[in-house]
């Protein structure tokens, strides 16, 4: 890699666009490239076929970089990300933010811990794109179940593309699968309002680079859709009764939940609760922490109250 700095002191902020086959990368690229969003940005990409730039915007062409009017760039990575990366690191003068395109397949993690073992660079955030349409069917297949959970593990950000395919109760309980998969990483299902969040450099530097466990209890971040989201991780076990009754308490408002837990008889549950329907499922596997999440409509569903009404369901107090 370069040895020496850029003449531009700063390092490069660096975002990694994930996501499998068909999620939306390529939208949401092509969107970078062609907004007047003010930013230089230089997208790192496998092929330039699959991008499909719009003529009109191209100024010039040099090989494997492409100059767009704006002051965009867009650079194929070719045969080695690292020699794809010094080029880049070469025009940093010229450059606002790297943003470097995945393959369906890839491991996003190891892209990201190059940019951030490299002084030239600085991590930004690690962007997923979830299919709202194809996920469900795509991770129970068990041959590419292990591909999502990575590149869902290692995000800083979820994207939830396509929608407005699905009705809103569809699009909640996909909402819910992704927060027992993911570590808290906030979920957009905006495109402009993630953009907007990335490359705005005050606030970019505030979004996470990728997802970690640390708080018990927190809010789950879910963007421009109409719900709120508790979540909550810890080792304390609760009785059955307790949990059945605070899963049923209708001044919570909870509108779906799902959690893996342990109860005082000592069975590992998963729990289910759709509307009114509560499901309890024995011998769930355990991964030695307990975790619950809820969701309810914006407006009616109050995180501390959660917070509270849990915490007397733990101790056993009213």
């Amino acid at each position: 890699m370069a040895e020496a700095m850029s003449a531009k002191d700063d390092p490069l902020p660096v975002s990694v666009v994930t996501g499998y086959l068909g999620a939306g990368k390529t939208t949401l690229i092509n969107r970078m490239l062609g907004d007047a969003h003010g930013q230089r940005i230089m997208v790192l990409v496998n092929d330039f076929g699959a991008i499909a730039l719009d003529e009109s915007l191209i100024e010039s062409r040099d090989g494997d970089l492409i100059a767009l009017a704006n002051g965009c760039m867009c650079c194929q990575i070719g045969g080695d990300l690292y020699d794809a990366i010094d080029r880049i690191l070469a025009r940093r003068d010229s450059l606002d933010h790297l943003v470097i395109e995945t393959s369906g397949v890839a491991d996003p993690g190891k892209i990201g811990q190059i940019a951030l073992a490299e002084q030239e660079l600085q991590l930004r955030s690690i962007v997923t794109l979830i299919d709202a349409v194809n996920f469900m069917d795509t991770y129970s297949d068990p041959i590419l179940s292990d591909t999502l959970l990575r590149q869902i593990r290692a995000a800083g950000v979820l994207l939830l593309t396509k929608t407005s395919l699905r009705e809103p109760d569809q699009n909640a309980g996909l909402l819910l699968e992704l927060a027992m998969l993911g570590d808290n990483a906030p979920i957009f299902t905006n495109e402009a309002e993630l953009l907007a969040r990335l490359l705005d450099p005050a606030i970019g530097e505030a979004l996470p680079k990728r997802g970690s466990v640390t708080a018990r209890a927190e809010r789950l971040q879910i963007h421009s859709v109409p719900f709120e989201s508790w979540n909550w991780q810890g080792e304390e076990i609760i009785a059955r009764d307790r949990l059945l009754a605070f899963l049923g308490d209708e001044e919570l408002g909870i509108y779906r939940a799902k959690g893996r837990l342990r109860l005082e008889d000592g069975n590992m549950i998963t729990v289910h609760k759709v509307g009114k329907r509560i499901e309890i499922s024995e011998g769930a596997s355990d991964d030695g922490s307990n975790r619950l999440v809820c969701i309810g409509t914006r407006g009616r569903f109050d995180r501390d109250a959660m917070a509270s009404a849990w915490q007397r369901a733990l101790s056993g107090s009213q």
